[in-house]
């Protein structure tokens, strides 16, 4: 429990890089799934908001995400489905949104290009 404390501490931005880092380390994003999936309007533009860890979502379910839970989507899904469908929606990504509701919102091409070339590091 205390790195989950220690991790929700940091900044947005240091967030940001935890969750490039760890979506590509255990292959794996989070989500919250309740009548269907997550998702806020900010400055007009419809925002989903995607973890790295469970926990973190878990943490997130609550105001207006309360009865939602946290429901993972495969890296590959988040890559050739998810993001390519955004982009075509015109959504955002909220990438680790804390508690407070404080993340960085990103385009879906910016993100899928961060987290490919963290990908390219793997290999």
């Amino acid at each position: 429990m205390r790195k989950i404390e220690n991790v929700l501490k940091l900044d947005s931005k240091f967030r940001f890089n935890y969750f490039i880092r760890k979506v590509v380390d255990f292959e794996v994003v989070w989500g919250l799934y309740g009548t269907g999936w997550a998702a806020s309007i900010v400055n007009g533009e419809e925002v989903i908001p995607f973890w790295p860890e469970e926990e973190f979502a878990r943490i997130c379910a609550d105001g207006e995400w309360k009865g939602f839970s946290a429901k993972a989507i495969s890296l590959d899904d988040f890559l050739l489905k998810w993001l390519p469908g955004m982009k075509r929606d015109g959504r955002r990504s909220a990438v680790f949104p804390s508690v407070d509701g404080k993340a960085v919102v990103v385009d879906a091409d910016e993100l899928y290009d961060l987290i490919v070339c963290e990908k390219k590091q793997y290999e």
